[in-house]
């Protein structure tokens, strides 16, 4: 059972993944955008972070600079979540890399239980 922060402001996206994730056994926090996101962080250590990035008050970008920015926070594995046009992505996708990201995945392009599989790839090879 792992710890996992999924940060999305699409409310049923947020009720795919949660059900998906808590099926799998594993305990799951939610933020609803970029602030509520690094509240959460000082009382909650996850072993991974799904971030989107096109959120309220703070987008997934600057959330992941202050994650990275964090003692301790540093190596948990973080998958971007977007729904950016093609353009979009390859540039996201190098800002991502350099980052330090896990993995990047656009969610039309992902069902709830593939992106639930990728990140427990995500979660095994952190450890």
């Amino acid at each position: 059972m792992a710890k996992i922060l999924l940060v999305e402001d699409d409310s049923i996206l947020v009720e795919m993944y949660q059900a998906k994730f808590e099926l799998e056994g594993h305990e799951i926090e939610i933020a609803t955008n970029g602030e509520e996101c690094l509240q959460k962080l000082d009382h909650f250590t996850p072993e991974l972070i799904l971030l989107d990035i096109l959120m309220p008050k703070l987008n997934g970008f600057h959330v992941l600079k202050e994650i990275k920015k964090r003692p301790g926070m540093r190596q948990i594995p973080v998958i971007l979540l977007t729904n950016l046009g093609e353009a979009e992505v390859d540039m996201n996708r190098e800002l991502a890399s350099a980052l330090g990201v896990s993995d990047y995945l656009i969610k039309s392009h992902h069902t709830p239980d593939e992106v639930v599989s990728k990140a427990v790839k995500a979660l095994g090879k952190g450890k």
